[in-house]
This record gives C-alpha cells, sequence and structure tokens, in this order.
C-alpha cells in the first residue's frame, strides 16, 4: 500500500513537472524561434563560407606554389647556364685565336642572363608576398570562423537547456576510420565537411535522461546514422520534407518523433 503510494506521488511529480516544462517552453516560443533562426542562419553560412573559401585559397595556394617551384627551377638552370657560359668564356680567353665577336656574344649573353636572373628574381619576390598575405587571409578567415563558432556554442547551450536538444560535431568511431582506411587506400586525402550530431533528451517519459540521436551530413544533405537505428525509407522522406522547406526545426521536430517512437515501441 505504501508502495503504491509512493508511486502515486512519483507520477503525479512527473506529470506536474512535464506540465511545468511544457508551460516554460510554450512561454519560451519566441525565443526559441529566434535561437531556430540563428542557428539556421549559422548552418547556411558556415557551410558556404566553408566550401567557397576553402575551394578558393587551396586553388590559389596550389597555383602560387606551382609557379614558385617553376620559378627557382628556371633560377637554377639559368645559374647552370651562366656558369657554363662563364668557363667557356674563360677557355675562349686563353686561346690566341680568340675571335672578338664570339667574346662579345657571349658578354651579351652573360648580359641577357643576369638581366633574366633579375626579373625571375623579381617575380619569386612578388610570390613569395602574395602567399604570405594568402596565408594571412586564411588565417584572419580561421579566426573569424573560431568566433562565430563560439557564439554558436552559446546558443548550442540555450538550446540545451530549453528544448534538450544539444548539437556536436560528429566524431567518428575506430570501426568506422579502419573501414574508410580500407576502402580509401588508394585514394587520394581529401577534406570533407565536418557531420553534425543532434541528441535529445526528454524523450522517455519514464527516463528523461535517456537520449537518442541522428548524424547529419551537411554536404550531401543527408542522415548518415541513427539511434536507435529506424528504416532509411523514413530518413529519406524527412530529409525530402527537409530539402523542400529548408526548416532545420522541422527537420528536428520529425527525427525526433520517430526516434522516440522507435524508443518506445
Amino acid at each position: 500500500m505504501n508502495t503504491q503510494h509512493g508511486m502515486d506521488a512519483f507520477n503525479s511529480t512527473a506529470e506536474a513537472q512535464v506540465r511545468n516544462n511544457i508551460q516554460s517552453l510554450k512561454s519560451l516560443k519566441p525565443e526559441m524561434d529566434n535561437l531556430k533562426n540563428s542557428i539556421n542562419e549559422y548552418i547556411a553560412n558556415v557551410q558556404n563560407t566553408i566550401l567557397k573559401n576553402r575551394a578558393s585559397y587551396q586553388v590559389k595556394l596550389s597555383q602560387l606554389k606551382s609557379t614558385e617551384m617553376q620559378l627557382k627551377a628556371e633560377i637554377e638552370s639559368n645559374k647552370l647556364l651562366r656558369e657554363q657560359l662563364y668557363e667557356e668564356l674563360s677557355n675562349e680567353m686563353r686561346n690566341k685565336d680568340q675571335s672578338s665577336i664570339k667574346v662579345e656574344e657571349m658578354k651579351i649573353q652573360e648580359e641577357n642572363l643576369e638581366k633574366e636572373k633579375l626579373q625571375l628574381t623579381k617575380d619569386l619576390e612578388n610570390i613569395e608576398i602574395e602567399i604570405v598575405n594568402k596565408t594571412r587571409e586564411i588565417n584572419e578567415q580561421k579566426d573569424s570562423l573560431k568566433n562565430q563558432t563560439n557564439l554558436v556554442n552559446d546558443k548550442l547551450y540555450q538550446f540545451e537547456q530549453l528544448l534538450g536538444l544539444r548539437i556536436e560535431p560528429y566524431s567518428k568511431t575506430e570501426n568506422e576510420i579502419e573501414n574508410e582506411d580500407n576502402t580509401n587506400q588508394n585514394d587520394t586525402d581529401e577534406i570533407g565537411v565536418e557531420k553534425i550530431k543532434f541528441i535529445f533528451k526528454n524523450v522517455d517519459p519514464s527516463d528523461f535522461a535517456r537520449e537518442v540521436w541522428f548524424v547529419f551530413d551537411p554536404e550531401s544533405v543527408s542522415i548518415v546514422s541513427t539511434y536507435p537505428e529506424i528504416p532509411t525509407e523514413t530518413c529519406d522522406e524527412i530529409i525530402k520534407n527537409f530539402i523542400h522547406t529548408k526548416e532545420i526545426g522541422l527537420l528536428w521536430k520529425q527525427m525526433r518523433y520517430s526516434l522516440q517512437k522507435k524508443l518506445l515501441s
């Protein structure tokens, strides 16, 4: 009898807590909408910035480094050629039958090579300056993204407190990394966009701390894994709705419902 009375009291307290949480969430709806819009805008901006700037900077740096290597190779080649001409000139000067015309031609060649060397050296200096400037731009971009990340981390904390939603970068397991290494061992390295893990709690009425989650790939706009596991067809349909509406809140809502339904089934 005491046990039944205790269970009734616990259930009454839990129901009151749930009602209070629901009322708090309703009163905080404007703030949650603002947070949702901020996260939507941030995710879109970061994706676009990373994809555009990374491709642009990588191509430019690769081109600059290639040009630098070519210029250095030309300078070295001209250096060897100039040394060869010096040697030929010395041999010719030791030759009593040396032609003054030949000497003059070789001097002209030497002067031309010296001019080319000066020009190539100047070009190389300009390339190095441009590389320094591009590197500084990349570092400034990294600092800007770091500041944006700090701002979003504050917003993510608010989401976690208000909605029971936590957002984290997705870290692969050792088995996933090993499988990728075996699959792509002959491929060249490629920098990809980091996947995002969305974690929900307050989905199990009997255990509010219990969590469900799904991993979202912004690059392919797809759901790559879930816990508990739900059918691929369900995920595909939710992604289809997300692509059509561009509403991250709808993606969260439908995935949370599907994961909760699977967890409690």
